[in-house]
């Protein structure tokens, strides 16, 4: 499950490219001259692409999306075709639509500024809010459980040749993040983290093959759940696929509970009942519940990884940047002050409690 050099470079190289070169009178042209859209144009935040939010004179908002030039086409494809592949499900109102071109094309390549090439696609603008776990409704963890298994059951039976790709948030290859530890400065954190990483080379990897494995959503954190309008308890939407991978299904649940349990307290509430509403409709397996408390663990040190060597190259930034491994830090420590195997009885009895 490591990620082999030439994977790890490849994974490397998606994060550290610099965004397309386009801007928003460019973002305009190709709305019009492939889309027949106009409207007002507003660029949106993204790690690695370039995104552009139209909001037309008449009619719905939506986003043009522009990939990455390091990212391949088939990368662009396989989520291209799974959100065509989710508009003939139970939840397809609750994620983006695909907007085809006037000529009927779910894709373009584009040329930016500086020459180099895109993949570029369109999708519809979902409405709703985005909430911070701390001002969540009562119910809407245990919603936001039964809205994610919903999507898994849809994307369930969905296979593309490019579903596993090399991605460093992908925490079934989190072995792999060792060869960016000596970016952690701290002795006593960089200890903390090549702890993590041998428990799980040791107890989790061997154990992955064995699970449910599917393409899953694989970033159910909370700026990527939308929730009703004036409606803390309902969820609106599920957005941007861009981490979308096949593993195992668990895997899905880890990084949505890596969210849940980052308030000051300690406490676990929304991450128990999150799992409540997934199991209501997708009951975990007995070896899912044994491995999510690494998982999640998983999860929080990738963040924290992540986060530090990406400071480390943009020092000027740093603050800002690791601002998500201060909060994950404090779930990995909130989880670290139980056995696992007590954690994992925890989720066990409560689930079974509130069936």
């Amino acid at each position: 499950m490591t990620l082999a050099d030439s994977q790890l470079a490849d994974a490397i190289t998606l994060l550290t490219t610099d965004r397309p070169a386009l801007t928003e009178a460019h973002a305009a042209q190709l709305l019009q001259e492939h889309y027949g859209l106009e409207g007002e144009i507003e660029a949106q935040d993204s790690e690695r692409d370039r995104n552009f939010l139209l909001h037309p004179a008449s009619g719905q908002a939506c986003v043009l999306k522009i990939a990455n030039s390091a990212e391949a086409e088939a990368i662009t494809d396989f989520q291209v075709a799974a959100l065509l592949h989710l508009e003939d499900s139970a939840i397809a109102a609750r994620v983006p639509k695909v907007v085809s071109t006037t000529d009927g094309r779910t894709r373009i390549r584009v040329s930016a500024q500086d020459g180099r090439m895109h993949t570029a696609r369109v999708l519809c603008w979902l409405p709703g809010d985005v909430r911070r776990p701390e001002s969540l409704g009562a119910n809407a963890p245990y919603r936001m459980g039964e809205t994610l298994a919903s999507l898994d059951v849809a994307l369930r039976d969905f296979e593309h040749p490019a579903s596993d790709y090399p991605l460093l948030w992908d925490i079934k290859r989190a072995s792999g993040l060792r060869d960016l530890l000596d970016t952690v400065a701290d002795p006593a954190l960089h200890d903390v983290l090549a702890a993590h990483l041998d428990t799980f080379t040791a107890e989790v990897e061997p154990r992955l093959p064995d699970l449910r494995w599917q393409v899953i959503h694989n970033d159910l954190n909370p700026g990527n759940v939308l929730f009703e309008t004036g409606n803390a308890d309902e969820v609106a939407g599920i957005i941007d696929f861009g981490d979308m991978i096949r593993s195992p299904l668990a895997v899905d649940v880890a990084v949505a509970c890596a969210y849940l349990c980052r308030k000051d307290d300690g406490s676990i509430t929304d991450l128990l009942e999150f799992l409540r509403g997934y199991s209501a409709v997708t009951p975990l397996t007995r070896e899912e519940f044994e491995l999510l408390p690494y998982l999640v663990s998983a999860r929080n040190v990738t963040t924290v990884v992540i986060s530090h060597w990406r400071a480390s190259m943009y020092p000027d930034n740093r603050r800002y940047i690791l601002r998500s491994a201060d909060r994950a830090l404090r779930t990995l420590n909130t989880f670290g002050q139980r056995p696992p195997a007590a954690v994992t009885r925890d989720m066990q009895e409560y689930c079974e409690k509130h069936d």
